[in-house]
């Protein structure tokens, strides 16, 4: 028997979350099957690993619901419930363009274009030259868009049950291997967790040569500005070799209020994120402008912030929607929700949160370095090699001290002519990599080393959960009177609007 306080700590997810992820790393074991909560998890995977499907079936049907615990209270636990269960607004599910007629919406809103309205001239001189985000509408549609709704279809043509996919999470202690059918039962839990794992598989392509012809050979007839092998100079890295490079192309999948922290992408690439199935609401904030409650150490190898999409929403929305009144116009954060077929473009350097609105959101995303920051790129190889990524747990990778030399060896043969202007660039031409920005609060954070992180490229580091403010200090309060709070209830029964 044990207290009834902690019956209710016992069943939190976080805790039956990590013990799977630690023992299923040292056990060397990829999760090939997951119950309805990590709790039941934790017993298939390591109680009866070798049950056969009827077996499995019975003890799916005898999964333990946890008992009612009224007069339970617990700031902790209170808030990992807000964080979790944030509302989302109904205006994010909405296109931005029927927003437009109201001016501040516009102000704040990243720009779209139709693919059929813009040309690749068009795209360079007014987005990527100008480091400006912009939605691509209708560039992904094509049959990714028609088939990959149905998770039948992604697990009839995944070329291998058992090859495994990787997910992490910015508040979990390790990245979880999953195979492809556990993943999608995991985001079926009654009860996620409150910074659900996101999968975010480098190799997803590789062995799927379906699902790469389901996507890339119509949108490279649509985009040809992001087709690596039109003339216009996309994806320099390419000419390192396919194995050589430093990771670029992810097949991503996540449950709803899944996503990712603010964060800059890696190696001072550029990308574009294509929206498949569901929908995301993405918020930029432009170079050298952190976010409210983001704050990167002054040459950017560290960062402290909240480690949940939803606490960063609970403790810090007031003071982002207050960005729109006091800064300055070209300082302001944009916002804009990408719907199946959208495909964004992510300008260099800026700071973005994605947040996954739908219970199933399935995306492709591509980092690349093209002529208008290469001279950016080839400054972070060589003097931010610790900041790297992508390339350090591959032998066959060209490792972060030889990229700067190996991309300028055979960019003098393929591109002399990008490459000469880049190397005439002698400064920084986008403000995310100042070293004059202030250093974070030490005394705040506590550190969690980059390859344990959802975030690639710099130590991701927690801060001390705050309270939050104006909020009442027990369970209950939330739920009719004398109503008894479920350990493991449907998170919509705990939305709480943050506006």
């Amino acid at each position: 028997q044990v207290s009834r306080y902690l019956y209710v700590a016992g069943h939190q997810p976080e805790l039956w979350r990590d013990l799977v992820l630690r023992k299923s790393d040292s056990d060397r074991r990829t999760i090939s099957k997951v119950g309805r909560s990590w709790r039941d998890t934790y017993v298939l995977l390591f109680h009866c690993p070798n049950d056969d499907d009827e077996k499995l079936s019975k003890r799916l049907e005898w999964q333990m619901k946890p008992m009612r615990m009224p007069g339970i209270y617990s700031d902790t636990i209170y808030q990992s419930h807000l964080c979790r269960s944030f509302n989302i607004p109904a205006s994010w599910y909405q296109d931005d363009d029927n927003q437009m007629d109201d001016p501040s919406m516009m102000a704040r809103t990243v720009k779209s274009v139709s693919v059929e309205d813009l040309t690749p001239e068009e795209f360079f001189s007014q987005y990527e030259d100008r480091n400006q985000p912009v939605v691509v509408k209708g560039a992904g549609k094509g049959r990714a868009i028609d088939k990959w709704n149905d998770w039948e279809y992604l697990h009839q043509h995944n070329s291998s049950s058992s090859k495994t996919f990787r997910t992490t999470s910015g508040a979990a202690p390790l990245p979880g291997n999953f195979h492809l059918n556990a993943y999608q039962d995991y985001t079926k839990f009654d009860y996620l967790e409150e910074s659900p794992l996101y999968l975010f598989d480098r190799n997803a392509f590789n062995a799927n040569k379906q699902w790469e012809e389901d996507f890339f050979p119509e949108f490279y007839q649509r985009c040809p500005y992001w087709d690596p092998s039109a003339k216009y100079g996309h994806d320099l890295l390419q000419h390192l070799g396919a194995k050589e490079r430093p990771d670029h192309t992810w097949m991503i999948a996540g449950p709803k209020r899944s996503g990712s922290v603010f964060h800059i992408d890696p190696n001072a690439t550029h990308a574009w994120n294509a929206c498949i199935a569901g929908r995301k609401r993405w918020i930029f904030y432009p170079p050298g402008e952190p976010p409210p409650g983001v704050l990167p150490s002054p040459d950017g190898d560290e960062v402290a912030l909240p480690l949940s999409v939803g606490e960063w929403i609970m403790q810090y929305w007031t003071q982002h929607m207050e960005q729109y009144r006091t800064r300055p116009v070209n300082q302001r954060p944009l916002e804009c929700t990408t719907h199946p077929g959208d495909v964004i473009f992510v300008p260099h350097g800026w700071w973005h949160s994605v947040i996954n609105l739908d219970d199933t959101n399935i995306a492709i995303t591509h980092n690349y370095i093209s002529p208008s920051n290469l001279g950016n790129a080839l400054k972070f190889f060589s003097e931010k090699q610790d900041q790297i990524s992508g390339c350090r747990d591959r032998a066959e990778s060209i490792k972060p001290e030889y990229i700067h030399d190996e991309l300028v060896k055979v960019l003098s043969k393929k591109e002399p002519q990008f490459l000469k202007k880049a190397l005439a660039q002698k400064e920084w031409t986008c403000r995310a990599w100042d070293t004059n920005k202030s250093l974070c609060n030490q005394d705040d954070k506590t550190s969690i080393p980059a390859k344990e992180s959802n975030i690639v490229g710099a130590s991701i580091t927690g801060r001390k959960r705050q309270l939050l403010p104006e909020r009442e200090n027990d369970l209950e309060h939330k739920h009719p009177k004398n109503e008894p709070v479920v350990v493991e209830a449907q998170v919509e029964a705990f939305s709480f609007s943050f506006f």
